[in-house]
């Protein structure tokens, strides 16, 4: 991982704005903490923020012909096809170093022009300003796992990887509108956008062309529905074919790293990365230093690593250091919006510090719940009315009735922003983007819709999630279960198929049956484990209390205020519905330390 960022500009000369380009850049340091790179010239600024992978080469990486510069990159990410990519290369005819991904993107964009989306397989996002056309190029992976948002101008675009850097130009005026708060609170934005006023993201799988005759958007891949000929046997077979194929891609050189949790995608992952490399990885799980997590992971995490003799080592995180300002902070800046996941963020931010301090990649189990069908019910796949995102309904059947986290704001606000009609408007927006096969069955049509939605709408919670903690924690976590082939091949797997013994995730225990202990392949789905210590419940008690007593603290004029004041009055209602009754009060002290820091104004 590291940060890109870049500013292109007609109708300024860009040489004479080196420091708001490097102030930009430099809020870069939640990516990359190892050195900054700078190119400019009159028309075009493109910045770099380096972590510890990037020690070959530099970055922004130029091409150069005839004593001068014809393309420059930056880069972000990790190709898992460079060595093909590299052989291509070689024979076309261009001088130049390809030693490091950057290097390799760029030759392959002066060869194949915007085609070279197509060609590429990883994870990454990256900027090219070619200079013989003044164009600028930006693109995303397919499954947007790399950040990357801009701004349009009157004659050109900022462009960063967070947003915080975007927020650190004088150009960018930082507001939050009714659109982006109820964004916030829904957790899901309108296609292509970014939460604060005026910004914009690249979306997933596709590009975005800044050139002379405007703004160019284009989608370079897509999930197809196809019908699906292969038998259990078969399907079986070709999806275990696929995993093996992408963890040998993505395992790279030695002895792999697996973050294990004990639960099925993890240690399935585990089992995989054995077989594939001919070895047990080393492997690494969370653990907490008092006895009230929610979860006992240990004993299935202990039995996976004796079944295949992985080089194992236990991460302790103490209930003191979740409450450390230093860690919240890191957190907070770890991502652009803030969400109501509270210790959920902290706990994997404190274990890939960790982690970091032994290898600088590891990989995770992440997103095998979409791509197996782990995130339906039977009960939400037969039900013939859908009216909204299948975890917002979830959350309403625990008498959340605007979602997860929302339950301290004000009703009246809510109504006025018709927070309900912006979810109903981004659920048929998702819906209508769903590929359908003709003829098919309702209950297939409502899996392939769950997996749309989920793998669309919901990777903020998810793998892009743990993208950012890693790199703002000093680790690449790379998420073999998130590969376009394996999706689209399983996208179009049956329902029935995917759930052929009556449980979730059929395929991927049947993959993994010969490779892990029995207790595990029978084990239920759980959540990530949370603290239930008294002194961080307290905690969040204090916390809220501090914002409700402030009057400058920006939150208030957002909240249910007679609400708040009860769960500081009654801090036992931060055990309503277990986790769920603290996810209010993480999400009003995300929101108001997010408004604050990125000096947020509220334009509702």
């Amino acid at each position: 991982m590291s940060g890109i960022a870049g500013w292109v500009d007609r109708g300024r000369d860009l040489t004479r704005e080196g420091l708001a380009a490097s102030v930009m850049t430099a809020r870069l340091a939640t990516r990359g903490r190892h050195g900054e790179g700078l190119w400019s010239s009159r028309s075009a600024v493109l910045g770099h923020r380096a972590d510890a992978l990037d020690t070959v080469g530099a970055q922004p990486a130029v091409v150069q012909e005839h004593g001068g510069p014809i393309a420059v990159i930056t880069f972000d990410g990790v190709l898992y096809n460079a060595p093909e990519l590299r052989s291509q290369l070689a024979s076309d005819g261009r001088r130049g170093p390809l030693a490091t991904d950057a290097d390799v993107v760029l030759r392959a964009y002066l060869r194949w022009g915007r085609a070279v989306a197509e060609k590429l397989e990883g994870l990454f996002a990256f900027a090219v300003w070619d200079v013989r056309s003044s164009e600028l190029l930006l693109c995303r992976d397919r499954f947007g796992v790399k950040p990357l948002s801009y701004l349009p101008l009157p004659d050109g675009v900022l462009f960063a990887s967070e947003v915080a850097a975007l927020a650190a130009h004088p150009l960018v005026s930082t507001e939050l509108d009714a659109e982006g708060l109820c964004s916030v609170l829904a957790q899901v934005r309108r296609p292509g956008h970014a939460v604060l006023r005026g910004l914009r993201e690249v979306r997933p799988a596709h590009l975005v062309r800044f050139g002379k005759d405007g703004v160019v958007e284009q989608r370079y891949w897509s999930l197809e529905a196809r019908p699906h000929t292969q038998d259990l046997a078969q399907t079986i077979e070709t999806a275990r074919g696929l995993l093996d194929d992408v963890i040998s891609r993505e395992a790279g050189a030695g002895t792999p790293t697996v973050l294990l949790s004990g639960g099925l995608d993890s240690s399935a992952l585990t089992g995989l990365v054995s077989e594939v490399a001919g070895g047990a990885p080393h492997t690494f799980t969370v653990s907490f230093g008092d006895s009230a997590a929610a979860v006992p992971d240990r004993p299935f995490a202990q039995a996976v690593v004796e079944r295949l003799g992985c080089d194992h080592r236990e991460v302790l995180v103490e209930p003191g250091e979740l409450t450390d300002p230093l860690a919240l902070e890191a957190v907070l800046a770890a991502k652009d919006f803030p969400s109501p996941f509270g210790d959920k963020n902290l706990t994997p931010y404190l274990f890939y510090r960790q982690v970091a301090e032994h290898t600088p990649v590891a990989l995770s189990g992440e997103a095998a719940d979409a791509v197996f069908g782990g995130l339906i019910s039977g009960q939400e796949r037969a039900s013939s009315e859908h009216r909204t995102f299948p975890w917002i309904e979830r959350a309403r059947t625990f008498g959340m009735t605007h979602g997860i986290g929302n339950g301290l704001f004000d009703d009246e606000l809510l109504r006025e922003m018709d927070y309900t009609s912006f979810c109903a408007a981004r659920y048929q927006e998702a819906r209508d983007e769903v590929p359908h096969l003709a003829g098919a069955a309702d209950d297939d049509r409502r899996a392939r819709e769950i997996d749309w939605l989920h793998m669309t709408r919901l990777y903020e919670q998810a793998v892009n999630h743990s993208e950012r903690l890693g790199a703002a924690a000093g680790l690449q976590v790379r998420f073999p279960f998130s590969d376009h082939r394996l999706f689209g091949y399983l996208y179009n797997v049956p329902w029935r198929m995917k759930s052929f013994d009556g449980r979730d995730k059929s395929l991927l225990r049947a993959i993994s049956k010969d490779l892990l202990p029995t207790s595990v392949l029978e084990r239920p789905k759980v959540p990530f484990p949370i603290t239930y210590h008294a002194g961080y419940k307290q905690s969040l008690a204090t916390r809220l209390r501090q914002v409700l007593e402030d009057p400058g603290a920006p939150v208030l004029p957002l909240l249910d205020l007679p609400s708040a004041w009860k769960v500081v009055d009654d801090p036992r209602l931060l055990d309503r519905g277990g986790w769920l009754g603290r996810a209010d009060t993480e999400m009003v002290l995300q929101l108001d330390g997010w408004l604050r820091s990125r000096r947020i104004r509220l334009a509702l």
